[in-house]
């Protein structure tokens, strides 16, 4: 099994650690890599591109003028692709552009990202990070005594609010767990989720990547005394829309029905609703 050095936050070496050959030590394969990339740089594409083609444009009913004497080359119509205001030859419309992984394939994929960091000594371990102060410059500060630039950093769970030094800042991406503020996003206040909180359900709208087990602890934290007895999801696609001349779809969203244990406080948010 490989071993990495285990740095501290002022960047001095206290140790190493052992890591697991199964994740870490696999042979790497660049094309599922390459693959995974494709994915996420394709899923990440909205698609909403259009244009009119020339049976879409108004106007162009008539033949502009007769078939022949004129001088003039036979014409058909005012909005063929030649003419000013006339169609697009082969035009764009709308597309998806999602590209899927199984889950096998994007598992192979993160573990041969992961053996190749270590293969090339950038794989780097801190044993702690604790700060008195939550703030960006503090994570920098830190960053700079590992002397590095740009990296993508893994909290383990027990990092609370140590993951909220910010996303994407500084060249730092931090995947941290998802915390309880940003599990519910707002309630979902509809005719059919009213009538479902006779039988203590509460249908609130929820971060896309939220488990049920962060959500009923979300749920339990936000509102004291509140016991939920179980959680339902619900991934809903977006929705077409069109946006002056062309169509776009709306981001995908997450909600969630959350049924409350019948000794459990009711949420007073929807209170007098």
């Amino acid at each position: 099994m490989a071993n990495v050095s285990v740095f501290n936050m002022e960047g001095n070496e206290v140790g190493t650690l052992e890591l697991n050959d199964a994740v870490f030590g696999v042979e790497v394969n660049e094309h599922l890599v390459h693959m995974a990339v494709v994915a996420q740089l394709a899923n990440k594409r909205q698609g909403t591109q259009k244009a009119k083609t020339r049976s879409e444009v108004s106007g162009g009913g008539r033949k502009p003028w007769r078939q022949k004497g004129t001088g003039h080359a036979r014409q058909g119509s005012t909005r063929a692709p030649q003419w000013k205001g006339g169609g697009v030859v082969f035009a764009p419309t709308p597309r998806d552009y999602t590209i899927r992984l199984n889950k096998k394939e994007k598992r192979a994929a993160l573990k041969s990202a992961l053996t190749s960091r270590v293969n090339e000594n950038k794989f780097i371990v801190v044993d702690a990070m604790n700060f008195d102060e939550i703030k960006t410059k503090k994570f920098v500060s830190v960053m700079n005594n590992l002397k590095i630039d740009k990296a993508l950093v893994v909290l383990d769970e027990g990092s609370g609010d140590q993951g909220r030094c910010g996303f994407y800042r500084g060249g730092v991406c931090i995947m941290a767990n998802i915390q309880y503020y940003d599990v519910i996003l707002k309630p979902v206040v509809t005719e059919k989720s009213m009538n479902a909180m006779n039988e203590r359900k509460y249908t609130f709208l929820v971060h896309t990547e939220a488990n049920k087990s962060m959500i009923k602890e979300a749920v339990e934290k936000m509102f004291p005394g509140t016991k939920v007895e179980k959680v339902n999801t619900m991934n809903l696609d977006g929705k077409t829309k069109r946006r002056g001349m062309t169509f776009g779809k709306t981001a995908k969203t997450k909600k969630a029905i959350v049924q409350l244990t019948a000794d459990s406080k009711e949420i007073e948010i929807f209170a007098g609703l």
